[in-house]
């Protein structure tokens, strides 16, 4: 009924062009005839060598390291047999100064097309500004005319929230989010700057530096700081922000080593990097309820003549020893699928190439039959290693018999629980991964 009023409507020529119709009836075809698959049915990816590079350690410099962790032929999001979507990831110890990082790590090439799909990568959350907010106020870097300078600001929400008397600069490497501020917060007085953050100028010297989450993303932190010491006066506040592993213990099997962070910082490997590009730390603070570890560093004298803290190596144990714990866990809960002969994978996104690497779930039974739902349209209609992802609403037509739903997510898994449970699928079919939640 549905699609007949549709095709109607577009025939009679309402408010719909005939190509979003169009779009609109070929969705609805194709969802009335769900397509099950099996896991790998797509063999069109592949990987390139222009993807990543290897790189020094990127705080001490040296070459000497070894592999911790490592994911072969890991998929970054959808499908494609245009774009080289795959790639090992390796974490790696530096054994002189005992930093976490990337290596190989991606190159501008690799981040742009492995990371298409991801959405925001920079930026401060929505729901931590209000207290970053009111961490600079309490620390005096709030005044009026106090010149302000966010690297990392992405669409600039961060500045337009902070006071009108102060002064303020963004600073970003997507375009797309610098063009949307400018047309979003003109009215702001926000300098926006388009720019790499290891080469970029500004014509003033701000006051103060924030750069809360982003340090842990970038391929050369130490550059970054360089070029952050360069374009600061002699007495200004640099406010640091990121997560380290000493909280890295966490059940979700994402883990602190999460793909999108080149650098994974200790206390002390953030503070060697941060005295080698010229910055010492006067104060540091662990945010309570989530890994947030934030400092404030003045001015100084670059000293290379760093130090690593062997304790690294004992609190990335520590952490290991908790992600094996959630590997564990997740795999015994993706047993409950066994019985059924088809699953619906509610989460198109990193979280299920994560369940694809550490768990049984696809490789128990080479006959079972998955699809994919996801609430982000730009996901309908694509593949991830050959099965379809549809809009939550096909929940409706299928049969739940023999079908179990998987609740593919972290920090979405309650809600996605309630959202299946209004679209009629039995409480007794929905498999979750995870006991309880915990923000980090």
């Amino acid at each position: 009924m549905i699609l007949v009023l549709a095709e109607k409507n577009w025939v009679l020529g309402l408010k719909l062009s005939q190509d979003s119709c169009a779009t609109q009836i070929k969705e609805m075809r194709r969802a009335m005839n769900i397509e099950w698959a099996s896991i790998d049915a797509c063999c069109g990816n592949f990987t390139s060598t222009e993807l990543a590079a290897y790189r020094p350690c990127p705080v001490c410099g040296s070459i000497n390291s070894r592999i911790v962790t490592e994911f072969s032929d890991f998929q970054f999001f959808s499908d494609s047999n245009q774009q080289p979507k795959r790639l090992d990831v390796k974490e790696n110890q530096c054994l002189d100064c005992f930093a976490l990082y990337l290596n190989p790590c991606y190159t501008q090439f690799g981040f742009k097309v492995l990371f298409a799909e991801a959405g925001r990568s920079y930026g401060s959350t929505d729901g931590r500004q209000q207290e970053q907010i009111k961490w600079l106020d309490d620390h005096g870097l709030l005044k009026a005319n106090t010149l302000i300078l966010d690297a990392g600001c992405y669409d600039g929400q961060f500045l337009a929230s902070l006071p009108d008397n102060v002064q303020k600069v963004g600073v970003d490497i997507d375009l797309p989010a610098i063009e949307l501020g400018r047309k979003r917060y003109h009215d702001k007085g926000i300098e926006f700057i388009y720019a790499d953050f290891e080469r970029f100028n500004s014509d003033r010297a701000p006051d103060v530096i924030t750069m809360f989450h982003v340090l842990e993303h970038l391929a050369d932190p130490l550059h970054v700081l360089r070029n952050l010491r360069t374009n600061a006066h002699s007495n200004t506040n640099l406010v640091i922000e990121v997560p380290i592993v000493e909280n890295g213990t966490t059940n979700d099997i994402n883990g602190f080593f999460s793909v999108q962070h080149m650098t994974h910082f200790s206390k002390k490997s953030l503070s060697n990097c941060l005295n080698r590009a010229g910055w010492k730390i006067k104060q540091g603070h662990e945010k309570p309820g989530y890994n947030g570890y934030r400092v404030l560093a003045i001015p100084s004298v670059p000293d290379d003549n760093i130090v690593g803290d062997p304790e690294d190596t004992q609190y990335l144990y520590e952490y290991l020893s908790a992600w094996y714990q959630a590997l564990e866990n997740a795999n015994r809960r993706t047993g409950n699928v066994q019985g059924f002969e088809k699953a619906v994978i509610w989460g198109g996104g990193m979280h299920t190439e994560f369940v694809y690497q550490t768990t049984n779930l696809f490789s128990v039974d080479k006959n079972f039959r998955f699809i994919i739902v996801d609430s982000d349209p730009l996901k309908h209609g694509k593949t991830w290693r050959g099965i379809t992802i549809y809009h939550p609403s096909v929940l409706r037509k299928i049969d739940w018999m023999k079908t179990c739903l998987v609740v593919s997510s972290y920090g979405s898994q309650e809600a996605i629980v309630c959202a299946a449970r209004d679209l009629a699928v039995p409480p007794g079919r929905i498999v979750r991964l995870y006991d309880e939640l915990r923000v980090y």
